[in-house]
């Protein structure tokens, strides 16, 4: 059954942005990286935490806890109705991850994503909209192929950015025809300002991805990214809030897999997920990695 979602609810749950907060520099990263020798996973992911609390998404409160353990391999499906296994995978190096990486690599980092001058923040820039997969993108969402084979999707939710929907395509390969891809507006990378989290015009996804459902996301033309503005934290995580209780809990499917990206499930895994003591579920998501997650949907307790 088909659960659509409109504009206005989209708008709702996506909520206020925010400006340039007065520590924006250090947060510069937010996303951005691909697998280099500088980059810290631990330290990255301890600077994110500390922002998200800065900002208010760790104090807020959901009206049903969303309870996350890992899945292990070969286990059964739970039976129990208010249980889903989820099995979240980021995209792959894309061209914007690339374009951090060599600019880095090159002692020219990008300081402040926040920065609206294309030299020095090239994330602003035109030729970065909807930044694809790259060769080694493509490369690493192959390697994921027999580790997806493995699992058992019967609903394959996909943002509809196309590096997300190019890695679900690639590690998700053996599904299509067999299995449902949807592209969903509720589950795409933080919002505003950055040309990189962009969606190109709809008619150019669907010629490109016949086999992926549309329906769910804002039309022709991108009109929940704003050129002016970033989305808040907060209002991250209540868009992620209302895709994984709004949508995945009511869906009639008991396995699903999510294709989406870093920052998104950063959030989702340390402010709207309740991850308990596992500190592995709540670090950074690695380029194409599949992480598997039972989901158990339960009234909040006051």
């Amino acid at each position: 059954m088909r659960l659509p979602v409109r504009n206005a609810v989209l708008h709702q749950a996506i909520g206020r942005r925010q400006r340039r907060p007065a520590n924006h520099r250090r947060h510069a990263s937010l996303g951005l990286h691909a697998h280099t020798q500088a980059f810290n996973p631990k330290r990255h992911s301890d600077e994110l935490r500390a922002w998200l609390k800065e900002n208010g998404a760790l104090d807020a409160k959901w009206p049903t806890n969303i309870r996350a353990e890992r899945f292990v391999d070969g286990s059964p499906r739970p039976a129990e109705e208010n249980k889903k296994i989820v099995h979240f995978q980021r995209h792959g190096q894309g061209y914007h991850n690339l374009i951090y990486t060599m600019m880095a690599e090159h002692g020219s980092p990008v300081l402040d994503i926040y920065n609206t001058d294309p030299m020095l923040n090239p994330f602003v820039r035109d030729e970065l909209c909807d930044a694809p997969l790259t060769s080694l993108g493509r490369d690493q969402c192959l390697e994921k192929r027999q580790l997806a084979n493995s699992l058992n999707p019967e609903l394959i939710v996909v943002s509809p950015l196309h590096r997300a929907v190019q890695t679900a395509q690639l590690t998700f390969a053996d599904f299509i025809g067999d299995v449902r891809f949807v592209a969903h507006d509720l589950c795409r990378e933080e919002l505003g300002l950055l040309k990189c989290n962009k969606r190109r015009p709809l008619s150019e996804s669907l010629r490109e991805f016949p086999h992926v459902d549309f329906s769910l996301t804002s039309g022709e033309e991108d009109t929940l990214w704003q050129p002016d503005e970033r989305e808040s934290p907060l209002a991250k995580s209540k868009r992620i809030y209302s895709f994984l209780a709004d949508y995945i809990q009511h869906r009639p499917e008991k396995e699903i897999a999510v294709v989406g990206h870093s920052a998104y499930f950063f959030n989702m895994c340390n402010a709207v997920l309740d991850c308990g003591d596992d500190d592995d579920i709540q670090k950074w998501f690695s380029t194409s990695e599949i992480r598997s997650l039972v989901l158990t949907f339960d009234d909040a307790v006051e």
